[in-house]
């Protein structure tokens, strides 16, 4: 009777420290990207282009955006644009600062 106390205690400690390992392995742009309505949100649009100000950390503009973006090159990303989806929002960072950002025309599309 005693063991199983001892197995039982073993058996809750274990599951508690699980739940804790759990809880702190969350994504924050997953969990950015999952509190938007529609699976567009997480494009960028040319408001949101707008509040991108230099010096940005790369957290503070996938929160703006309401998603992550995705790598052209080294410290370089662009979103696409939510709404048209004719352009293309480039966006480049210099240790994890925002240094330059530019709006291009998606290919395909014509004015």
């Amino acid at each position: 009777m005693r063991n199983y106390f001892y197995i039982k205690r073993l058996n809750i400690s274990l599951l508690i420290g699980a739940i804790v390992i759990l809880a702190g392995c969350g994504d924050p742009i997953l969990d950015i990207e999952e509190s938007n309505s529609y699976h567009w949100q997480k494009n960028m649009n040319e408001a949101e282009f707008g509040e991108l100000k230099e010096g940005m950390s790369y957290m503070e503009v996938v929160k703006i955006a309401g998603g992550a973006g995705h790598i052209v090159k080294k410290d370089q990303y662009s979103w696409n644009d939510e709404i048209l989806m004719t352009k293309t929002y480039l966006i480049r960072f210099k240790d994890d600062k925002l240094v330059d950002k530019k709006v291009v025309e998606a290919k395909g599309h014509k004015k």
